[in-house]
């Protein structure tokens, strides 16, 4: 390629980076710049602008993932695997309005979930048998995968305290086939009182600022976004995972995951948490086999805060064409 192609092709690129740090709030550009490194802010800021990634999994309540991907494929549309998310399948070319005229979608065979989404309720390592916990559950994209990780066999709990979410959550279950689930309505962060030593696995997908989910084209969203408001859920993720301790047992695990860059709700909640002398916990490793390969050093300073326990097995996500902005621990309860 010729050196003023190339030259061309780096200013319009440098041009487009310029437009969409323009449109964000200017708080949000000059954390994400401490947060990331120079190649990774790029690879995060572009992926605000490009088309969001589309990636399904077959439902093997209801149907099997061979059965699926020849649906899709006789659709016309070609998929490739996710090498580090089980089952995820990116879609390389076709749109989500085809795949939701196949009846493989209609008869609860098929899903769409990003794949950031999946590898949670993957690090999650449930079993058939198990008594599981998905504490703030709606819509319930990992708690139907749940459920079909354990093929329905054990006891699966679905929580959530927005009654208005609870009906999409109850569909979805029910369109998926996920008979082993009990639905729930009440603070996530109250469990630990009311299931105290109850469960084997808990995930808490917890209610974050979803920096790692941006679109320039839902400008209401950006707008939104605030110190404040980074501030005040983690706060409640802090409640959230406490009482997730709480609830599994000895022994067992809790993953933890937010779609979200931001330090205060990812490893400094970590930290607080292990602080707390009622808790007998450690970040254990993800098995290697799920570690995507934007997975990113974590933070252990940050401003005036420095993490003082070892969250080096949590991971950040960073994202690409495959999948969104993530993060992800698994903590062992020791005692």
């Amino acid at each position: 390629m010729p050196a003023y192609t190339k030259q061309a092709m780096a200013e319009s690129s440098q041009s487009e980076i310029k437009n969409i740090e323009r449109a964000l709030p200017t708080t949000f550009i000059e954390r994400l710049k401490k947060q990331l490194h120079h190649h990774e802010y790029k690879v995060a800021l572009e992926s605000f602008d490009n088309p969001k990634p589309v990636t399904i999994r077959s439902n093997t309540l209801r149907s099997s993932e061979s059965k699926v991907l020849q649906e899709v494929s006789n659709a016309g549309m070609t998929t490739i695997p996710i090498p580090w998310c089980p089952g995820c399948h990116l879609l390389t070319n076709g749109t989500i309005r085809k795949l939701q005229e196949l009846p493989s979608w209609d008869n609860g065979g098929l899903y769409i979930q990003a794949a950031s989404s999946m590898l949670a309720a993957h690090a999650l390592q449930v079993e058939p048998g198990m008594r599981v916990l998905d504490m703030c559950a709606a819509p319930g994209s990992k708690t139907s995968q749940i459920a079909a990780l354990m093929e329905n066999r054990g006891m699966l709990v679905a929580n959530d305290r927005s009654r208005k979410r609870l009906y999409r959550l109850r569909e979805i279950l029910q369109k998926q086939g996920a008979t082993s689930a009990e639905v729930l309505c009440g603070p996530g962060e109250r469990l630990g009182q009311t299931h105290a030593d109850c469960f084997d696995r808990v995930l808490v997908d917890a209610p974050c600022s979803g920096e790692g989910r941006f679109r320039m084209d839902r400008p209401i969203r950006l707008s939104r976004w605030s110190v404040q408001e980074v501030r005040t859920l983690a706060k409640l993720q802090e409640q959230l995972l406490v009482a997730a301790m709480r609830c599994v047992c000895a022994g067992g695990l809790v993953v933890y995951s937010t779609c979200t860059f931001s330090p205060e709700e990812n490893e400094i909640v970590l930290d607080k948490v292990l602080s707390r002398k009622s808790i007998n916990a450690q970040v254990v490793p993800i098995p290697t086999h799920l570690r995507p390969p934007t997975a990113t050093n974590l933070i252990t300073n940050w401003g005036e805060v420095e993490v003082k326990h070892d969250v080096s097995n949590a991971i950040r996500i960073i994202p690409d064409n495959t999948t969104t902005g993530f993060f992800i621990a698994c903590l062992k309860r020791l005692s």
